[in-house]
């Protein structure tokens, strides 16, 4: 699939749509939302806010989600959220458009929700693509492409030789998602495609590695060195 092919999935397909207030109090949905969360029933999405379906590590990510995309400074206000057991995983991509009232200020939102699963991961739960975003634009990286993946607090960058891109998901389930014969946590920060290493530095501090189409280090931690090395060859 092409990168920019989540934008024809987007114009080919309805999306779930769900109006509610700054409390998380929701107003008004359409049939294709509880299609898409089957296992919610319409009393339970008007009887209450839409907060009390998560935990509250749930809850909070949530609240900086929203913030994040009600965030002017953010181009585009959408985002990427898994939903699911762990052993069924869903991934839906999410895009928020508030909405004025008379007066002309924030009143209500609206979200739009779409069921990208079948493009992202396969059965096994391994990413098939890496939903990303970069500006004005949102793409579904193959892994191949990826030279390497840092930690960004509960979200994640991920480099290729074109750039730099934000995940909505964090490194460690982005690794546990991952082809694993491709890619290895080489420090509790960074996550290496083993096959674009281009050279391993030894410095005073410690091992380095240098990536094809980077110039950017990536440090080793000691206690991965050696299982690294090993999966490299060097040992």
């Amino acid at each position: 699939m092409e990168r920019h092919s989540l934008l024809s999935l987007i114009e080919n397909t309805d999306p779930g749509i769900v109006l509610f207030d700054d409390r998380f109090t929701v107003r008004y949905i359409n049939r294709a939302f509880l299609m898409i969360f089957a296992g919610v029933t319409s009393d339970d999405v008007f009887s209450g806010d839409i907060m009390r379906f998560h935990d509250e590590a749930g809850r909070e990510r949530i609240r900086q989600m929203f913030r994040l995309m009600k965030d002017s400074s953010r181009q585009v206000p959408f985002s990427f959220k898994r939903i699911g057991d762990g052993r069924e995983d869903r991934y839906l991509f999410l895009k928020l458009i508030p909405l004025l009232d008379r007066d002309m200020v924030d009143a209500m939102n609206c979200m739009l929700v779409y069921d990208i699963t079948p493009f992202v991961a396969d059965r096994e739960r391994t990413f098939i693509k890496i939903p990303v975003s970069a500006g004005r634009e949102i793409h579904l990286l193959d892994p191949d492409e990826v030279l390497f993946l840092r930690a960004d607090n509960i979200y994640s960058r991920v480099h290729t030789p074109e750039g730099e891109y934000f995940c909505d998901f964090s490194l460690g389930f982005v690794e546990e998602r991952l082809p694993p014969d491709r890619f290895y946590r080489i420090h509790r920060s960074y996550i290496a495609n083993l096959a674009r290493v281009r050279k391993v530095v030894r410095g005073s501090s410690g091992y380095t590695l240098l990536m094809q189409g980077s110039d950017h280090p990536l440090p080793v931690s000691r206690a991965r060195a050696p299982e690294l090395f090993s999966r490299l060859g060097l040992r």
